[in-house]
């Protein structure tokens, strides 16, 4: 007979290629994992915010240097266009911060400013000056370039600069540099240049850190009349 022996089972261990995750991994990220992630994005923010502060200073200044600009140009504009029909025996005042003249005029209706006996028709007279007793009853004193014809009081410019020559000399004197820009500064001036007026005009305004945005334009006009 043949001896009949009962086979011992073998079991192969089992090997899964799925390895089992940890219940934290498996939930979502650690507690470091967070404030890692927070610690990243609040540098960001903080990063973003200094941009952004950085471009309004930036758009803030460049808003008042156009402002400053504006206020001179336009005001240096009227002025030498009004001082070019001036009558050069009319124009009184300089060197100072104020000037008086007269313009050619029509006066007789005739198309020309000369009258019948070939004589020049001067209008009243005109006179430009920064406006320190608010002439023009807006509440705005000291810091308004303005035109002045009779009674009739109209404003060239706003934010004049500062007249810093106390006392005239024409020196920027101890005490006197008020702005801290290093030179003299009048807002307004005139004064002959050869058989033409200078004309020098200072605007200001200031950045949102309070830095002083100066605008300065000189020209030479030439009275025609």
């Amino acid at each position: 007979m043949m001896n009949l022996k009962p086979r011992a089972s073998y079991l192969a261990p089992c090997t899964s290629h799925f390895a089992l995750r940890s219940p934290l991994t498996s939930a979502g990220m650690t507690l470091v994992e967070v404030m890692v992630t927070v610690t990243i994005l609040t540098l960001v923010m903080a990063i973003l915010f200094g941009l952004s502060t950085g471009l309004g200073d930036t758009a803030k200044v460049q808003g008042a240097k156009i402002t400053s600009s504006d206020q001179a140009r336009k005001a240096m504009i009227y002025a030498t266009r009004d001082l070019r029909q001036a009558a050069k025996s009319s124009v009184s005042g300089l060197p100072g911060p104020s000037i008086s003249y007269r313009v050619a005029t029509d006066l007789d209706g005739n198309g020309a400013a000369v009258d019948v006996g070939g004589n020049i028709e001067l209008s009243a007279l005109r006179q430009i000056e920064r406006d320190l007793t608010d002439a023009n009853g807006d509440g705005i004193a000291g810091s308004q370039l303005v035109l002045k014809i009779g009674g009739v009081t109209q404003v060239l410019a706003n934010d004049l600069s500062e007249d810093e020559d106390a006392n005239g000399n024409g020196v920027l004197d101890p005490g006197e540099d008020r702005n801290g820009n290093g030179r003299l500064d009048r807002g307004v001036w005139f004064e002959r240049d050869g058989s033409g007026i200078k004309v020098t005009l200072q605007s200001e305004g200031h950045s949102r850190q309070g830095h002083l945005i100066q605008t300065q334009l000189t020209e030479t006009v030439f009275p025609r009349n």
